[in-house]
């Protein structure tokens, strides 16, 4: 029964599967720049010049991250955009 399956999962071939591309692909330009900028904004806020400039380092840091979440939400795909298995797109 397990020698020769009709299912294209146990074949060892092509891997369909999208999702486990995209994964390994590096992360873009548009995730790694507030992602490093919010870093350096926590890492530089203890030594800025004064409770003034800590402060603004902090907001900027908070609205980088939340740059980055928002961005990284967008690009993962929802539970219905899945392709369907037969390669048919219906509407």
């Amino acid at each position: 029964m397990l020698v020769d399956t009709p299912d294209p999962r146990y074949r060892g071939g092509f891997d369909p599967d999208d999702e486990r591309e995209r994964r390994w692909e590096p992360i873009s330009r548009r995730l790694f720049v507030p992602a490093a900028g919010s870093m350096s904004c926590f890492v530089l806020a203890p030594f800025a010049g004064g409770p003034v400039g800590a402060w603004a380092l902090t907001v900027g840091g908070v609205a980088l991250c939340a740059q980055f979440v928002r961005v990284a939400l967008r690009d993962v795909p929802q539970r219905g955009d899945r392709p369907s298995p037969a390669g048919d797109d219906r509407e």
